[in-house]
């Protein structure tokens, strides 16, 4: 294991959610404490709540991340995420699971936790549904 996700492990743990360097945190500086940078999502954190998708109004448009969206790939927005997370989401409903990859920011509606492609709401079966509970965990975060 990597001594930086070690580290984000362990204040995952403890329930903080800013990483600060060793030598921030010895100095004790409330300036740079303030300044530090909250810390990459650490692999297998997991949250749950509600889900829907986007696709014809967006697709072929520039995504937060600069990418142009494809409603026929496996991405999905999130709003604090770094893009490039991956995330397993699963349909407890239909016990089926999608990878997708963060690349949008959103959704920024009714409290839901993601908004997903066309595409992943089809291979996870929710697309008729419209909106859908689902479990999520971070695979990784590509800043390794």
């Amino acid at each position: 294991m990597s001594h930086k996700l070690f580290l984000s492990l362990a204040l995952a743990l403890v329930g903080s959610s800013l990483f600060a360097p060793a030598s921030t945190a010895a100095a004790g500086s409330n300036a740079a404490a303030k300044a530090a940078k909250p810390a990459a999502p650490a692999g297998g954190k997991q949250f749950k709540g509600n889900a829907s998708w986007y696709g014809v109004p967006f697709h072929g448009r520039k995504t937060a991340s600069g990418e142009i969206f494809n409603m026929n790939k496996l991405t999905a927005a999130h709003l604090k995420l770094a893009f490039q997370t991956r995330v397993m989401v699963e349909d407890p409903k239909t016990g089926k699971t999608v990878v997708i990859k963060v690349n949008d920011r959103g959704p920024y509606a009714c409290k839901r936790v993601m908004d997903l492609s066309k595409q992943a709401a089809t291979n996870l079966g929710t697309i008729s549904r419209g909106v859908a509970f689902v479990e999520c965990t971070v695979v990784d975060d590509d800043d390794d």
